[in-house]
C-alpha cells in the first residue's frame, strides 16, 4: 500500500467508513497516485482507528433533547430558521417547482459544484459494476478539466452568468446530456481526449450515449433526495445535526489523547496506524515507490503524535493533511513530540519533521474544524481550498475539483 488515508472524526462505525469511501478512492487513482509516480496497480490503505474510541454512554443524550423543556421563545432560534432554509434552498432554489433540477440550479450557481454533486450521488455498490464507479469518476474529471480552463479554475466567473448553455436546459436529464457534448466537443476542439463530439438525440439519453450509467443513477438518486429533503421538517434538527460533528471531534480528541500511550507503551490508535505505516512502507519500497499518506481532519493530528514522537523511523515522502487542527493542537502543546520552549528568538517554529520529505496543508476558510499549519511549522506548506459546501469539513475528498487541483500541487516544487 504505498497510499495511506487516516480518516477524521465521527467514523465510530464500519459503515461510515465506506460512505464515500468507494469515490474518494477512485478520485485518489485518478488524480494523487499518477501524480506521485505509482503504478496503476498501486494500493490503498484505510486503517479503522474509530472503533477504538469510547461510544458515548448515554448514546449523544447530551444533545439537546428534542422533549426538553423550552426556556423561553418558541423552541427555534432565527438562526436555525435561517440555516434551515439555506440547506433547502442550496438544493433546490427559491425557483424549483420539482425534484428534476437539483443539478440543474447547483449547476446555475456553479457548473463544478454540480459536478461534485454528480459524483457523490454515485451508488455505493461497486461490486455490482465493476468499473462502473471509475468511468464516473473519468467522466467527472473530464468535465472539471473543462470547467478549470474556461474559468481559469473559477477565476473567470461560473454558473449560469459564464456558460450560456446552461440556460437552455430545463432539467437534469438535459444538463447532464449537454455537459457530456460539451465536455466531448471541447476535448475534439483542443486535441485533449479521444471522447467523440456532436449533438445526440434526447432519444439516445444514456449508456448509448456515452454517458456512464452511474451518472444517469446518480440523477435518480437526486432526485429522491430531493424529494425527502423537501418533506422532512429541517429546522428541529439542523442544530443537532450541526452539534453532532463538534461532539464527536471532541470526544476523538479527547479519547484518544487519554490513551495514546507512553513510547514504550503505545497505545491500540497509535499501533494501529503505525503498523499501516510499518505496511505501506514495505509495500512502496518493493514496488520502488514513494509513500504517500493523506490525513484528515482528526486523523492528520494522529499522523503527527506517530511521525514526530512513536515512530520517527518512518521515512513518508509525501504528507497531505485536510481538514485539521495540527497547528492549533501544537500552539497548545498537546503533542507528545511538543517542546514548550518553542517558539524562541532562536526557533520561531516548530523545525521540520526529518522523515518527512514534503508536507501539504490544505484548508477551507469556511471550514471551522481546519488550521493553518504554516505559521507554526518550519515544512508545512498551507493551501486554500474552497470546497463549495454546506458543511465544509466533509466537502474536500469527494470533490473532483480538489483532486485535480491537489494532483497538479503536487507536480510543482516547493
Amino acid at each position: 500500500m504505498a497510499l495511506v488515508h487516516v480518516h477524521g472524526i465521527g467514523n465510530r462505525k464500519a459503515d461510515a467508513v465506506g460512505r464515500s469511501a468507494a469515490l474518494r478512492n477512485e478520485l485518489l487513482r485518478r488524480h494523487l497516485l499518477p501524480a506521485t509516480g505509482h503504478t496503476p496497480g498501486a494500493l490503498l490503505s484505510s486503517p479503522w482507528w474509530g472503533e477504538l474510541v469510547a461510544e458515548p454512554a448515554w448514546g449523544w443524550a447530551s444533545l439537546a433533547p428534542d422533549d426538553a423543556e423550552s426556556l423561553g421563545g418558541e423552541g427555534v432560534e432565527p438562526l436555525e430558521q435561517a440555516v434551515a432554509e439555506a440547506l433547502v434552498d442550496a438544493v433546490a432554489g427559491p425557483e424549483q417547482r420539482d425534484a428534476e433540477q437539483v443539478l440543474t440550479s447547483t449547476a446555475s450557481v456553479s457548473l463544478q459544484r454540480a459536478i461534485d454533486l454528480l459524483a457523490l450521488a454515485s451508488d455505493d455498490d461497486e461490486e455490482s459494476e465493476p468499473g462502473a464507479l471509475a468511468e464516473l469518476v473519468d467522466f467527472c474529471a473530464r468535465a472539471t478539466a473543462y470547467w478549470a480552463e474556461k474559468t481559469g479554475e473559477g477565476t473567470r466567473g461560473d454558473g449560469a452568468a459564464f456558460f450560456a448553455w446552461l440556460g437552455d436546459v430545463e432539467d437534469d436529464d438535459e444538463f447532464l446530456d449537454r455537459l457530456h457534448d460539451e465536455v466531448a466537443g471541447w476535448e475534439q476542439r483542443t486535441g485533449r481526449g479521444p471522447a467523440e463530439a456532436g449533438p445526440r438525440p434526447w432519444e439516445s439519453f444514456g449508456v448509448e450515449s456515452g454517458l456512464p450509467v452511474r451518472a444517469v443513477r446518480a440523477v435518480h438518486r437526486l432526485r429522491a433526495i430531493e424529494v425527502s429533503i423537501r418533506t422532512r421538517p429541517l429546522v428541529a434538527g439542523v442544530r443537532r445535526w450541526a452539534a453532532r460533528p463538534m461532539a464527536l471531534l471532541m470526544g476523538d480528541v479527547m479519547g484518544y489523547f487519554a490513551e495514546r500511550g507512553t513510547l514504550e507503551m503505545p497505545g491500540q490508535i497509535v499501533k494501529r496506524i503505525a503498523d499501516s505505516l510499518d505496511e505501506a512502507a514495505r509495500d512502496a519500497a518493493l514496488r520502488g515507490e514513494p509513500l504517500v499518506v493523506l490525513a484528515h481532519s482528526m486523523g492528520g493530528n494522529v499522523v503527527h503524535d506517530v511521525l514526530s514522537h512513536f515512530r520517527p523511523d518512518v521515512r513518508v515522502d509525501l504528507l497531505v493533511t485536510v481538514g485539521t487542527q495540527i497547528g492549533l493542537f501544537e500552539e497548545l502543546k498537546l503533542f507528545a513530540s511538543s517542546d514548550h520552549k518553542v517558539p524562541n528568538p532562536r526557533h520561531p517554529k516548530v523545525a521540520a519533521l526529518p522523515n518527512v520529505g514534503r508536507w501539504l496543508n490544505v484548508l477551507d476558510r469556511s471550514d471551522p474544524l481546519a488550521f493553518a499549519a504554516a505559521p507554526i511549522f518550519a515544512d508545512a506548506e498551507d493551501l486554500i481550498f474552497r470546497t463549495g459546501a454546506w458543511w465544509a469539513h466533509g466537502g474536500y475528498l469527494t470533490s473532483c475539483d480538489f483532486h485535480a487541483r491537489l494532483a497538479r500541487r503536487v507536480g510543482r516544487p516547493t
